[in-house]
């Protein structure tokens, strides 16, 4: 009997620990999502100020750590930015979450920097900076609506499956 019920407190708390893990998905997507307002700000003045190439650029104004998958080394070979772009977009981990209308808008990003003169990406990254907050927003909204719902969760259905088991 007691081991049905170290069982059952165990179940519970792992259960309640996946609903905590679930909710901090939420969180972790905000975080990406404000950090990479803050890279298109530091984007923005790089490229006013800098004369640097746009591979130089991005790396340096990707400084916060969710942002590192964005970084782009050196030893890369001679292909276009927005291949790279893509393929870096690709490796951002999954603990952050993105949607996938996250990780389309993000490749639009990419696939056009660089690509206009100096006021052109500037008007691009203000565009997209816009819409990025708008992203964060409904980020906001859904840990509003989805962070207790998910802990809750993981706590009953733990007490469920434990009170099913006893």
């Amino acid at each position: 009997m007691v081991f049905k019920i170290v069982g059952g407190g165990l179940l519970i708390c792992a259960c309640f620990a996946y609903g905590c893990c679930m909710s901090k998905n939420l969180y972790m997507r905000m975080n990406f999502i404000k950090s990479f307002i803050v890279f298109l700000s530091a984007l923005s003045t790089n490229i006013r100020y800098n004369s640097a190439d746009i591979f130089t650029l991005v790396s340096i104004s990707a400084r916060s750590e969710e942002l590192s998958a964005l970084k782009i080394k050196d030893d890369i070979p001679n292909c276009p930015f927005g291949v790279i772009w893509e393929e870096r977009i690709k490796s951002i981990p999954k603990c952050y979450s993105l949607t996938k209308e996250d990780k389309e808008l993000l490749t639009e990003f990419g696939s056009q920097l660089g690509k206009t003169d100096i006021d052109g990406q500037l008007k691009h990254i203000e565009l997209y900076k816009a819409v990025f907050k708008k992203q964060l927003a409904n980020s906001e909204e859904a840990i509003i609506k989805k962070s207790k719902l998910y802990k809750t969760m993981g706590f009953f259905v733990g007490t469920a499956a434990a009170l099913l088991m006893i």
